[in-house]
């Protein structure tokens, strides 16, 4: 079974404005980027690495995208207190020779009964638009509070210092998410790089989780300063096992081709 889901996953397309996050997992697609406050599984590895840390399972994610993206990752916060994940990306940029590569490693664990803490390393290496190579070392940082109906999470990215040329610079996410009765929730968070305080990019997201196995999201986000914006749709098909996702994101630019995304996550 294990074999059969990632032999038939499919995943994230990249994207010219993603900051300086190395790979956007699906979820924080469909929900235009904005769930930097909210309880996640393996997208936790590429959002904020304490997103998993209120979860207790062993789940393998996988993202396949063609020409040129792809990632897979297993998480496991079933075994031990501390909770564990690891995970391989490929980001192709459309119409360009840019790619970008890394393996990541993140650990995280509750602090108390409502704040949980959370640490990934990457090591990064691809060739940019200008066919320069270069590669890097560096660690990014997290915290979430759940509070019943609030999650509460800042992330802290490339805290080493990133590197410039494969476009990782330090940057901060601020995100929270709300609920009601655990069915319907409504996400913010924003991006901002250290050399300004104010946010480069603001994303907004909601999700209804229906009482028949299936979840249905929508985001919007927004750069100002590049006046890029972008829309966002996704549907989760939720079985005890085995769930199947899709998103799409719709550019407000001309020129700018559709992102559909499709994804696969098992849980054993």
């Amino acid at each position: 079974m294990t074999k059969m889901a990632l032999l038939i996953f499919f995943g994230v397309l990249s994207h010219p404005a993603f900051g300086s996050a190395e790979f956007i997992p699906i979820q924080e697609r469909a929900q235009g980027q904005s769930l930097g406050g909210a309880n996640l599984l393996n997208d936790s590895l590429f959002s904020n690495p304490a997103a998993s840390s209120f979860t207790q399972v062993y789940a393998i994610d996988a993202m396949y995208s063609l020409p040129k993206s792809f990632a897979a990752s297993v998480l496991d916060t079933k075994t031990s207190s501390v909770g564990g994940a690891i995970g391989y990306f490929r980001r192709g940029e459309r119409n360009s020779d840019e790619v970008l590569q890394g393996f990541k490693i993140g650990m995280s664990s509750r602090l108390s009964s409502m704040i949980g803490a959370g640490l990934a390393g990457k090591w990064v290496w691809g060739t940019s638009a200008m066919g320069e190579n270069s590669k890097s070392l560096d660690f990014d940082a997290g915290l979430l509070g759940n509070f019943d109906m609030l999650q509460l999470g800042v992330t802290l990215r490339n805290l080493a210092g990133g590197n410039v040329i494969l476009k990782q610079e330090r940057e901060w996410a601020l995100g929270g998410r709300i609920n009601y009765q655990q069915i319907l929730f409504f996400s913010v968070t924003t991006m901002s790089k250290w050399a300004n305080f104010k946010p480069y990019q603001y994303g907004f997201g909601a999700e209804y989780i229906s009482p028949y196995h299936l979840s249905l999201k929508g985001g919007y986000r927004i750069q100002p300063d590049n006046k890029l914006s972008y829309w966002s749709a996704g549907a989760t098909f939720i079985s005890p096992k085995l769930s199947a996702h899709y998103a799409v994101e719709i550019p407000n630019q001309a020129g700018e081709a559709l992102e559909h995304i499709l994804g696969v996550t098992l849980v054993l």
